[in-house]
């Protein structure tokens, strides 16, 4: 945007801006993957899986990697880019295990994991341990109330892309390997809508893991 400096100009700049990304969308508009799932499967499990151990989400992602765009206001204007800052993203790694957790269990996945409500079963029975990595992350979050104490405020979409292993804890195998995606869009600004946008996203991916037929099957069955 071109600053102009008498106030007559600035007005009227603005106006021709707002009027161009209306009607012709002059705005930087490079849209995240598609479809944005808003529901994920539902995929429950009707008995007892073996106990299995979720490590901790990790994001391999680089320093600086560009995640979207952050957009202000109604009209959501991109107003600078979404990018990681020590490699890390807008939500703690702790947030992606915690989602993860959340899905297996509402699924009736029997886990072992510090945030996990289903610790009937100690650590040393653990069968199974599954590790997840984040590859790839895109998000536009758009804050309407931004400048109004409305910073927590927001909504948008995202996608992202983990890598699965599932480690047999007998031999120390991956015994289970696959890559799922996942994108979600949350086109109402609520509280932490944020977090929420790039969480459902991680939610989606966890669920078509666990619709993989060969990971009910070991999970359920023999894994040696």
């Amino acid at each position: 945007m071109i600053l102009i400096k008498t106030n007559k100009y600035s007005f009227i700049s603005s106006i021709s801006f707002i009027f161009c990304a209306l009607l012709f969308s002059c705005t930087s508009n490079e849209p995240i993957i598609l479809p944005a799932y808003k529901r994920p499967l539902d995929t429950p499990i009707n008995q007892a899986t073996k106990l299995i151990e979720v490590r901790p989400v990790t994001l391999d992602l680089p320093e600086g990697h560009k995640l979207g765009k952050i957009g202000m206001g109604v009209l959501c204007l991109p107003m600078t880019d979404l990018i990681t800052i020590g490699g890390k993203a807008p939500v703690s790694e702790g947030d992606f295990t915690n989602e993860v957790v959340n899905v297996l269990e509402k699924a009736n996945y029997n886990l072992v994991n510090s945030n996990s409500n289903n610790m009937k079963s100690s650590r040393s029975e653990v069968e199974l341990i599954l590790k997840g990595v984040v590859k790839d992350l895109k998000a536009d979050i758009c804050f309407p109330s931004s400048g109004f104490r409305g910073w927590k405020i927001g909504k948008g979409e995202s996608y992202i892309k983990i890598d699965w292993n599932l480690i047999s804890r007998q031999t120390n195998q991956i015994i289970f390997e696959t890559t799922t995606e996942g994108s979600y869009e949350l086109k109402d600004a609520i509280a932490y809508g944020p977090e929420k946008v790039i969480l459902g996203s991680v939610a989606v991916a966890t669920q078509k893991l666990i619709a993989e037929k060969n990971l009910v099957n070991l999970v359920l069955g023999s894994t040696k």
